[in-house]
């Protein structure tokens, strides 16, 4: 019967060669019993999320569910998102438009992993299928990530490039506890593949349990994966942006400044025969951008990311506090945080602020008065243009 079921629903999928996708208007029961949703949809909608549909609305509408529940916060029910990220995994599936590239370990060609299996198996970037679709992030993009201004920070022109395109490595936060892979993952893809002219990845780094060197690790060996496939990929090798929202901007912030390390550390880990290839392949990005970062663990840090990252280990405290490790060479970068943040306090993006002045390093940082914390693209806070300032920045 369950076979049966799933050959039901894939059906619905296509007429004649046009898949159909799933609407508000869809049972939650049915969207999660369609392959393969059901044990991978955590990978791009925050499984800590989807628990909060119980069983008792299990066979409601997305529709009906985005009246009858709330998010932790008190929020209705992200439905809208959790319909687009059940869309995108089934263009995954069934058109190959999109790839989730392992880091670590030889999978097939068209794996999609079980989510929060959070070992070195489960490390990836999601991404458009270069044979498919490049740029299917812009191509798929919904209304969440459309900003209601004009944007024009970068020209036309570059928007559309086909080849050669800068990249973007999209690293959601989380406090090194979970990931928010589709408010600071998913819509930040669409809006910098579509409005900038990039070539977006998401990041799916290891969390709590692991600890430190292994999420910086993770987002080190991104960065050499994207360099050795730039041609594949489309993309300048000399133009590799990350972007990090919370703890996410802490690991970027922090690899930029440890990645001859955890390069060393890598080629020590990586068999013989894969060595070779990463040998002359540097770690280190070559623009930096933060989104209310955790900066420090020495004063006014988030004391869940510090615990998760180091299990508390004091004689890692100040080797991963970021205002301490800038040197002129530091990649440039951008930064903004909203004065009322009750979680990472503002005051870590200014002591970032002051080190890069310090250093010399070319640098935006910028405060906004309120929006709190994990507001992602921002469009309803006094921080909604941030985006298209740091694309400005980036562009110059």
């Amino acid at each position: 019967m369950r076979i049966k079921h799933m050959f039901e629903i894939l059906a619905k999928w296509e007429v004649g060669k046009v898949m159909k996708t799933f609407t508000l208007d869809d049972r939650f029961d049915e969207i999660m019993n369609t392959e393969p949703i059901g044990r991978s949809i955590g990978n791009l909608f925050p499984s800590c999320w989807t628990a909060r549909i119980t069983s008792e609305y299990a066979h409601y509408t997305m529709r009906q569910i985005q009246k009858k529940v709330t998010m932790e916060w008190g929020a209705p029910f992200f439905a809208d998102a959790f319909v687009e990220c059940a869309n995108i995994l089934m263009y995954t599936f069934l058109e190959k438009r999109f790839r989730f590239v392992p880091l670590w370990n030889e999978q097939e060609t068209d794996w999609i992993p079980h989510a929060d299996l959070n070992d070195a198996e489960s490390v990836f970037l999601f991404t458009g299928n270069p044979k498919v679709d490049n740029i299917a992030f812009a191509h798929t993009s919904g209304s969440g990530s459309i900003p209601p201004y004009p944007t024009n920070a970068v020209p036309e022109e570059k928007r559309k490039m086909e080849f050669n395109r800068p990249a973007v490595i999209l690293c959601p936060g989380g406090g090194y506890e979970m990931l928010s892979s589709y408010t600071e993952g998913v819509l930040l893809a669409q809006r910098m593949e579509r409005d900038g002219g990039y070539k977006a990845f998401v990041l799916n780094y290891r969390i709590r349990p692991n600890t430190y060197p292994l999420p910086q690790m993770d987002l080190a060996m991104a960065v050499m994966h994207i360099r050795r496939y730039a041609k594949e990929y489309g993309i300048d090798p000399q133009k590799i942006l990350v972007i990090g929202a919370s703890a996410g901007g802490h690991l970027c912030a922090s690899e930029a400044f440890l990645h001859r390390d955890l390069k060393d550390e890598i080629l020590i880990m990586l068999p013989k025969c894969k060595k070779e290839p990463y040998q002359t392949i540097m770690a280190c990005p070559d623009k930096i951008g933060l989104l209310y970062p955790v900066v420090s663990f020495l004063t006014e840090y988030h004391e869940g990311s510090w615990q998760s990252l180091t299990n508390g280990k004091e004689a890692l405290r100040e080797k991963l506090s970021v205002e301490q490790h800038i040197t002129p060479d530091y990649p440039i970068t951008y930064a903004f945080a909203n004065q009322d943040d009750g979680c990472v306090p503002a005051s870590n993006t200014l002591r970032l602020e002051e080190s890069l002045k310090k250093a010399g390093v070319m640098h935006l940082c910028e405060i906004y008065p309120s929006g709190d914390h994990g507001v992602a693209l921002g469009y309803d806070h006094s921080c909604r243009e941030w985006s298209e300032h740091m694309l400005a920045f980036f562009e110059k």
